[in-house]
């Protein structure tokens, strides 16, 4: 074994993992395929993980904290009205359509226990910071509960289409800025 082969660290494994699972969903999680992008061996690996669902496990934790923790936090540490980091937060998910083909792929391998408990707790998650946001706007719970869920499949959708039909959705520039707007509007119609 090499020197370099020797010092990968459990991050490494992680954040090839996680780019293998970004790129072409869990299924891309496969321990030879990840050692072959590292240059390593599965012995490697195996000093790291006991089996593939750990790394899988490791790697979709990676993305609840990148992709949902590290972005509520970022809109929560404004300190703004909660208007302005509602559409702070629908701004920078709606933008970014892009780059969150992760979420279409782990949608798409849902039917894995590690991978369904992973995207229940974020979608969970995303869903009571959007009505946590609509409350604090002075909306009734129960109806800041719905529109949590309607804002949530209109972000679904909307991710659906930059995937399907990339020319109907605007990725960038003012007329993003006004879809984004329009998003909000509609969540918050009276």
């Amino acid at each position: 074994m090499t020197n370099a082969r020797a010092r990968l660290s459990r991050d490494q494994w992680i954040d090839a993992a996680f780019e293998a699972l970004a790129s072409h969903g869990p299924g891309a999680v496969a321990v030879e395929k990840v050692a072959r992008t590292l240059g390593s061996t599965k012995g490697s690996f195996y000093w790291h993980f006991a089996n593939r669902d750990e790394l899988l496990q490791a790697a979709l934790d990676r993305w609840e904290v990148l992709a949902t923790e590290r972005l509520i936090s970022s809109v929560e540490a404004s300190g703004e009205p909660a208007e302005v980091r509602l559409r702070r937060l629908v701004d920078a998910v709606t933008t970014g359509l892009a780059g969150r083909r992760a979420e279409l792929e782990l949608l798409a391998g849902i039917d894995h226990p590690v991978v369904s408990a992973a995207v229940r707790r974020v979608t969970e998650r995303r869903v009571a910071y959007i009505v946590t946001l609509l409350v604090d706007l002075g909306m009734d719970r129960q109806k800041a509960e719905h529109r949590g869920v309607l804002a949530y499949s209109m972000y679904l959708g909307q991710m659906q289409l930059v995937h399907s039909a990339p020319d109907v959705v605007p990725g960038s520039g003012a007329d993003a800025h006004a879809l984004a707007d329009e998003f909000v509007s509609m969540v918050l119609a009276g």
